[in-house]
């Protein structure tokens, strides 16, 4: 028993040892690089090789084959999409104080309300105000002496944002205000308004947000192709969900320079004029544009195959003939493809079925390099 257990111990050592060789010689062995070729070069992969192949009339019957004749035509392509109303913001003004006060009045009292340009808005108390007012009438009672320090408190008053109606009664009447008023820098709408009676108030706080709505803009969203489309200055029809029998035009006035990572769309800005007031900043708008492409060799979408590197169509040369044909590919127009070079009009390209043509096309080029199982599976016998 222990002779029959000493041969087996010896013979596990011995293939342990000659499996230790064999790894170790493997290990020392030049390792081959991973898509070389005999030469030493690195092969990189390319795209499957495509020839023409013969397909009869009534084996094209049996798997769906339809083709299509390509045309030269008008091209005109409609953009349908959705714009947010928003405010021009050229035509905004954001109202702030440029000296400490309290307020005292609010004239300009509620979000909504019109005001014109030089209109009051609120009545400020300032220490500030009052020592400068008195500076200057102080000053210009010194005549000629004071001329200079009178000039210096009124450019001072100015400064501050006080109007020149208050300047002038100021040197009309002689006598200092108490509380003075601060006017609209522009014709709008009040959209925002901090400003409460009694309120301290300091430069940094906004107090009014002022927007002129009598031209508005609409930002609509566009697809990444639709950019390669459009440009400055192109009309815009526009109407509103809620009214679609109304609609009116404008104009983009600009494309905006990025894309949206997340919806891959872009934004274009749309002038319109809203002096009647229909249009109301957050309205949604449906947007169309038409856009004139010229004359262009048009195909059916489904007749062009995407490889990844480049785009493809089968074109029907004869009866029974199946050819593939590199193209480029131009906007997509609808349900179509425009075609830049490649095809001429008047040329039938397979518009159904054509991934079984395609498939049959890559089989019969491996079959001729002598490698058919590069190929894969060929999936049917286009002969039969």
């Amino acid at each position: 028993m222990r002779i029959l257990l000493i041969c087996v111990f010896l013979i596990i050592g011995a293939n342990a040892f000659a499996q230790s060789h064999s790894e170790h010689d493997a290990g020392n062995a030049p390792k081959a690089q991973e898509g070389a070729s005999d030469n030493g070069k690195i092969e990189t992969k390319t795209e499957a090789t495509r020839i023409p192949i013969e397909v009869p009339v009534e084996r094209q019957v049996k798997i769906g084959l339809k083709v299509a004749t390509t045309e030269k035509k008008k091209v005109e392509h409609t953009i349908r999409t959705i714009g947010t109303v928003t405010a021009d913001e050229t035509k905004e003004a954001h109202v702030h104080t440029k000296i400490k006060g309290w307020i005292e009045r609010v004239h300009a009292d509620y979000v909504g309300k019109p005001v014109q340009k030089g209109q009051p808005l609120y009545d400020l108390y300032s220490p500030d105000l009052i020592a400068t007012q008195e500076e200057y009438l102080a000053a210009r009672q010194q005549g000629s002496i004071g001329r200079e320090i009178a000039a210096t408190a009124l450019d001072r008053l100015k400064l501050w944002g006080v109007s020149q109606t208050e300047i002038e009664r100021l040197e009309k009447t002689g006598k200092s205000n108490r509380a003075v008023t601060f006017n609209s820098p522009a014709d709008g709408f009040i959209l925002a308004k901090m400003a409460v009676q009694g309120m301290y108030i300091t430069p940094e706080m906004e107090l009014y947000r002022i927007t002129d709505l009598s031209r508005l803009w609409i930002i609509a969203s566009l697809y990444e192709s639709d950019i390669a489309v459009i440009s400055d200055g192109d009309e815009a029809s526009i109407s509103l969900p809620h009214d679609a029998n109304k609609s009116f035009t404008g104009k983009i006035s600009y494309i905006y320079p990025e894309i949206e990572e997340v919806t891959r769309t872009a934004k274009a800005r749309i002038e319109v004029d809203n002096q009647d007031l229909r249009l109301k900043p957050g309205m949604f708008a449906n947007v169309e544009l038409r856009k004139n492409l010229g004359e262009s060799i048009v195909v059916p979408d489904d007749a062009v195959i995407d490889t990844g590197t480049r785009s493809l169509v089968f074109v029907k040369t004869d009866a029974s003939r199946f050819e593939p044909r590199e193209v480029k590919v131009g906007p997509r127009v609808e349900d179509t493809f425009i075609i830049l070079s490649g095809i001429a009009s008047g040329e039938e390209v397979v518009i159904s079925a054509h991934f079984l043509i395609d498939a049959e096309s890559k089989f019969q080029a491996a079959i001729q390099k002598g490698a058919p199982s590069q190929a894969g599976h060929a999936g049917m016998d286009m002969g039969k």
